[in-house]
């Protein structure tokens, strides 16, 4: 199960996710739903806009979960969903 200890552990597609610090001031308090990741970029449907966002440029966001919310920066969610745990274990 997904809580905010273990969030790095788990898909992040289908969450809804907030960006409060980036360093592109577009992207600022965006708020959408995580519909795809690559190693790099967030893909983000927002209403009916679908945004491209790098992960190295968010410096925090906010990811909801069902019943929490968790604070991370982007250079965490960077790599594969895979690799993001051999890169944690370490």
């Amino acid at each position: 199960m997904r809580s905010a200890e273990n969030i790095l552990y788990h898909e992040l597609i289908g969450l809804k996710i907030k960006i409060c610090q980036c360093s592109q001031s577009d992207f600022i308090n965006v708020v959408g739903q995580i519909i795809f990741e690559t190693k790099n970029m967030l893909i983000i449907k927002i209403f009916d806009k679908i945004k491209k966002i790098a992960k190295n440029i968010i410096y925090k966001c906010i990811i909801y979960l069902q019943t929490k919310a968790c604070f991370t920066s982007g250079n965490q969610l960077i790599g594969r969903p895979e690799d993001r745990i051999l890169k944690i274990r370490r």
